[in-house]
């Protein structure tokens, strides 16, 4: 058993928090500025007997044979830097994307891969079983194109509130907070090339790889329609492998909420078995993520060239 710290008040505590304690079977190391924000969260007081509290961040750190970092990419950044310099934090678990920027993210990852520790950041998607099937289905058929749509108005919006997920300098934005899952997706199926189109809080992409399908991505982040879909299409026939309210709908539906009070976040089932393999199989997976970061490196790119939206 290991003892993770948890960087992070906000989906560290509700997200992270039970997929360690209740999903892998964890102890947890909190900083004591937390606790009120974990006692405000009914569902989390069945972690309570797994959690140690202590006076700050690097106490816990000292603490921990691992750490999650859940906080914004910039504060991430700095958190990194301290994290790579503590020797007995074997396991890392990042919720964002390495930093705000691909430039950025290409430095860290080197320090990481250098540091010879288990990173896991949290593209969860590839756990999902639309992307199992999108990948099976890429595989084994000659498919033509795939189309990828994400209409939801985010909490942001919806709440007017101020915050760096607006910000695509601070890490936020259409593609670096939400679009860089289906990159990292995309990027594990094989795809190399991609044009794109940023237009204020919508993102289009087209990628295309070698003996891969088209596939046309597009995430609106200020919609007011809510749908998750993912179609394929072949010469023959087309493939409606999802079409819901969000990338997570069916693991929403699918959780099993009978060993918790309340109701847990749908990711955490995900996560679960996210932070899991860091134990079960951990080898290094740097070659993806280095994927990752160029293919969201190409999509930045990209933008400068595009004058008009890409064609639906």
């Amino acid at each position: 058993m290991n003892t993770i710290a948890i960087l992070g008040s906000g989906f560290g505590l509700y997200g992270y928090l039970p997929s360690m304690t209740i999903g892998c079977g964890q102890k947890v190391v909190l900083p004591e500025r937390y606790r009120k924000r974990f006692n405000e969260r009914a569902e989390l007081q069945i972690c309570s007997q797994h959690v140690r509290w202590v006076r700050d961040e690097m106490t816990a750190l000292q603490a921990a044979s691992g750490a999650v970092i859940a906080v914004c990419p910039t504060e991430q950044c700095r958190w990194l830097d301290i994290c790579i310099e503590t020797p007995q934090l074997q396991f890392l678990f990042l919720e964002k994307p390495l930093a705000p920027c691909p430039d950025a993210a290409y430095a860290i990852h080197d320090r990481l891969k250098q540091s010879g520790k288990v990173v896991r950041i949290a593209y969860l998607f590839r756990y999902l079983e639309w992307a199992k099937r999108l990948v099976e289905l890429v595989q084994q058929y000659p498919c033509e194109n795939v189309k990828i749509r994400w209409d939801f108005l985010a909490h942001h919006f919806r709440s007017n509130s101020p915050t760096w997920k607006r910000e695509p300098e601070l890490g936020g934005g259409p593609v670096r907070f939400y679009g860089i899952h289906l990159i990292a997706l995309l990027a594990e199926l094989g795809y190399e090339n991609v044009s794109s189109l940023t237009e204020g809080y919508r993102w289009q992409g087209v990628f295309t790889g070698d003996n891969l399908p088209r596939c046309d991505v597009d995430v609106d982040t200020a919609s007011d329609a809510t749908e998750f879909s993912v179609t394929a299409r072949t010469s023959v026939v087309e493939f409606d492998l999802c079409c819901q309210e969000s990338p997570f709908d069916v693991c929403a539906r699918n959780i099993d909420k009978s060993h918790v009070i309340g109701a847990l976040d749908a990711r955490v089932d995900l996560l679960s078995t996210h932070c899991q393999s860091a134990w079960n199989d951990p080898r290094p997976i740097f070659d993806f993520y280095k994927r990752t970061i160029d293919l969201w490196n190409k999509s930045e790119i990209s933008e400068l060239a595009c004058s008009s939206p890409i064609a639906a």
